[in-house]
């Protein structure tokens, strides 16, 4: 078949990769200039199985009351006049409900599972470099009420198959030496032996120049304008001002899929959440540690991508600019540098925000549309690059006929 992907970040990479594999001819298009420009371009760098469980926890009610007016709270609503948000907005808290939660855990888990393994089987036969750790994740809380939250989460995750351990302080050094030097107050953590870190952005690249020999097709730069349909299926794609026919298309456009999916006629509950990090150099005599950390308290995790340490983190409500946010970045910073006061110069921090595509169940939509031939892998949130693999290789079986290795049912936009 000849198939356009829409989006060239690590969901719609993976998936050209999958789909070429599978002897499709195929084609991405993306409106930057290059591959991985928006959400892949800095994030956390986790490839975190062991944290499936949605923002939209049964506590998440309370604590937004007591955040109302803070910008400096983990996550902050902004007001504004905007139904799809008010809208969106209201079914997210919907899902706060215990077993809902528990419920989206397990369906995520379940594809972060498989893409781990995906991950894995593609990297053995590609080789690819793009700063990978396998050290697993330490995930630091503090204070008793976070302990016990740690310990139910680690009791259902084993129960799931999941390896974590529950740690005190010195066993968290012990984990990762460089907190011996730390200014936190940690008490505890978990660690997750079997999860990873890697540079998203590198991985992409990589990725896309072995789908080219493949010879998939990358056009970058373009205005899609919109799509020529019937009642059943879409049957052209508009894009720099030429019509091109293609026999199928997959909408991979991260927190950008639900403007695109209107041009073709379809609503999708998705809403960008803007997220930041910082990277900071450590070359030379430094602290930084090694082991992909993230801090419970400040909701940032941290991975160390060769000489640079990324932390990332909050989430921020504000319809689709990428503006900069000074309060927001700082707290970004500040969190890495109290956990790591010696890990390099927080002077020459880049600075980056971006948006993650989320859908108001935290799951993502992987599957076909009312229409026949058009396709969505989309709505990952903060779990793009961990699903990644997993999600790709779903939708590319599926689009050639195939049984899919999981049931795909859950993903599906039909559950809307």
């Amino acid at each position: 078949m000849k198939i356009a992907v829409l989006g060239a970040g690590v969901t719609g990479v993976t998936t050209a990769y999958y789909l070429a594999k599978e002897g499709q001819d195929v084609t991405v298009f993306d409106r930057q200039p290059a591959a991985a420009e928006e959400t892949s371009f800095a994030n956390g760098g986790q490839i975190s199985v062991s944290q499936p469980f949605p923002w939209s926890s049964p506590d998440l009610p309370g604590k937004l009351l007591k955040w109302i007016g803070r910008d400096d709270a983990p996550l902050v609503f902004r007001m504004k006049m905007d139904p799809h948000l008010w809208q969106w907005g209201i079914r997210y808290l919907l899902n706060c409900r215990t077993e809902t939660h528990y419920a989206s855990a397990g369906k995520i888990l379940s594809l972060a599972k498989h893409s781990l393994d995906c991950l894995r089987e593609l990297v053995s036969q590609e080789g690819l470099d793009y700063e990978r750790q396998q050290r697993g994740i330490l995930k630091l809380f503090e204070g008793d009420k976070e302990a016990e939250e740690a310990e139910h989460r680690r009791r259902w995750l084993n129960n799931q198959g999941i390896e974590q351990t529950l740690l005190d302080r010195r066993g968290c050094q012990d984990i990762e030496p460089a907190l011996a030097r730390t200014r936190s107050d940690f008490t505890g953590g978990t660690w997750s032996p079997q999860d990873e870190s890697g540079n998203a952005r590198d991985f992409t690249h990589a990725l896309s120049d072995i789908s080219e020999k493949l010879g998939v097709r990358f056009q970058y730069s373009a205005d899609i304008a919109g799509f020529e349909r019937t009642a059943d299926q879409i049957t052209h794609l508009v894009a720099d001002g030429k019509k091109e026919a293609f026999d199928a298309f997959v909408l991979c456009s991260g927190a950008f899929s639900r403007l695109l999916a209107l041009k073709a006629g379809l609503s999708l509950p998705i809403y960008p959440v803007k997220g930041y990090s910082v990277s900071i150099p450590v070359n030379g005599s430094n602290t930084a540690p090694l082991t992909s950390i993230t801090d419970e308290t400040r909701h940032i995790v941290i991975s160390r991508l060769g000489d640079t340490l990324r932390a990332a983190g909050t989430a921020e409500m504000n319809g689709y600019q990428t503006d900069p946010n000074p309060v927001r970045e700082d707290m970004v910073l500040q969190s890495v540098m109290d956990l790591f006061p010696d890990c390099g110069d927080p002077d020459q921090a880049v600075r980056w925000s971006g948006l993650r595509p989320m859908t108001t169940d935290s799951i993502p939509l992987i599957g076909q549309t009312r229409y026949r031939n058009f396709y969505t892998n989309t709505g990952h949130g903060p779990l793009g690059w961990t699903l990644s693999c997993g999600s790709a290789e779903l939708i590319a079986g599926l689009m050639a006929g195939k049984s899919t290795k999981l049931d795909i049912t859950p993903y599906s936009v039909d559950r809307f």
